[in-house]
């Protein structure tokens, strides 16, 4: 299944609502939700943002792209080592000037998507 079928249902399981219940309040045929979950299709931008919307997620969220907390997943090995590099190299205030700015970049993308 795919990060984005996992969460999908992982959501509607936690709000306790039923595939029909849910498709009825997005808008949508129970049949393709269903198929949704079972990672038969994949969503297009308008229902994408509808489950968005719905359960006060961002689509990143839903793609498996960004975790609860809102940080962007690292789904590269090279990245992971230059963070590696980064925690071990930089003191802590340096830490907290880089962590600061990249909070504000994060911040200013969503501000403007």
């Amino acid at each position: 299944m795919s990060n984005f079928s996992n969460n999908l249902r992982a959501l509607r399981m936690s709000n306790s609502i039923s595939q029909k219940e849910l498709a009825k309040k997005l808008s949508i045929d129970f049949r393709a939700l269903s198929r949704l979950e079972t990672s038969v299709s994949e969503p297009n931008l308008e229902v994408l943002e509808k489950i968005a919307d719905y359960f006060t997620c961002s689509v990143d969220y839903l793609l498996g792209r960004e975790d609860e907390s809102g940080l962007i997943t690292i789904k590269n090995e090279y990245e992971k080592s230059e963070l590696e590099k980064i925690n071990e190299q930089l003191d802590s205030v340096h830490k907290s000037i880089l962590l600061g700015y990249a909070t504000a970049l994060l911040q200013e993308q969503k501000r403007l998507a």
